[in-house]
């Protein structure tokens, strides 16, 4: 009898080393995959500008309806927004950020922001020169720029801005409620920032949903590497 309890215990085991194979025990199995998804996206996209696919012509569709259907009040908010979100004003607010998260003692954390932000931005320039696209043109512009458009650098900032934002305050806090509202509100901002650039005609949907992916590609990278980093150096789970 003793036998037999021993071998069906021993079967649970098997069984349950089994699970745990097939069924990873933390996110990180899911964040890789959720690289190469984000990662193939901007592949596709940008295969498609480079080879100027058909895709170009849903981006002229989808600018030239919003430009025709333009409202001076929300341009206004759109082009405020657009200023704040700029190449310029990203680093600022993400110093800000910056220094009440290393104020926190989240030291990792301030890491993966530099590292995210400030490289995050630098690609994005790299891949603007690479594409050369230019950007929409009008006989009525509202906002005008002589710079390349494909990825957009505005969008590219605040995904990988409010990206890290989400991470972190869903690091940070522990009620499930404010890691929704956190998400939520992140991603808004970043869709309010990438609708803003094509709204005010100085760039395609392409350009918008381009810098998204390969930012939330690099904004993962990042966040990935810097808590790998800790946690050697630590010997325990960092706060990254």
């Amino acid at each position: 009898m003793e036998g037999v309890v021993k071998g069906k215990e021993e079967v649970k085991a098997a069984v349950a080393d089994a699970l745990q194979i097939k069924r990873p025990r933390d996110v990180r199995f899911w964040i890789a995959m959720a690289v190469m998804a984000v990662a193939a996206a901007f592949a596709v996209i940008a295969r498609s500008v480079w080879e100027t696919a058909p895709i170009l012509k849903q981006d002229l569709q989808v600018s030239v309806w919003l430009h025709t259907h333009g409202n001076p009040v929300f341009s206004a908010f759109l082009f405020a927004i657009t200023q704040v979100h700029s190449t310029a004003g990203i680093p600022v607010l993400a110093a800000i950020l910056g220094y009440f998260v290393w104020r926190h003692g989240d030291r990792y954390w301030v890491i993966s922001l530099a590292l995210a932000v400030g490289g995050g931005l630098l690609l994005n320039v790299l891949l603007k020169l690479l594409f050369n696209r230019a950007r929409p043109t009008w006989d009525d512009p509202i906002l005008t720029l002589s710079s390349t458009s494909f990825p957009s650098g505005h969008t590219a900032g605040a995904t990988l801005f409010y990206g890290f934002l989400a991470a972190y305050m869903v690091w940070r806090t522990k009620k499930p409620l404010s890691w929704v509202l956190s998400v939520a509100g992140c991603a808004l901002m970043v869709a309010l920032v990438g609708f803003s650039r094509i709204y005010l005609g100085v760039h395609f949907l392409s350009d918008v949903l381009a810098a998204m992916s390969i930012s939330t590609v690099w904004l993962l990278i990042c966040l990935i590497a810097v808590r790998a980093y800790a946690k050697r150096h630590s010997g325990s789970a960092p706060a990254a």
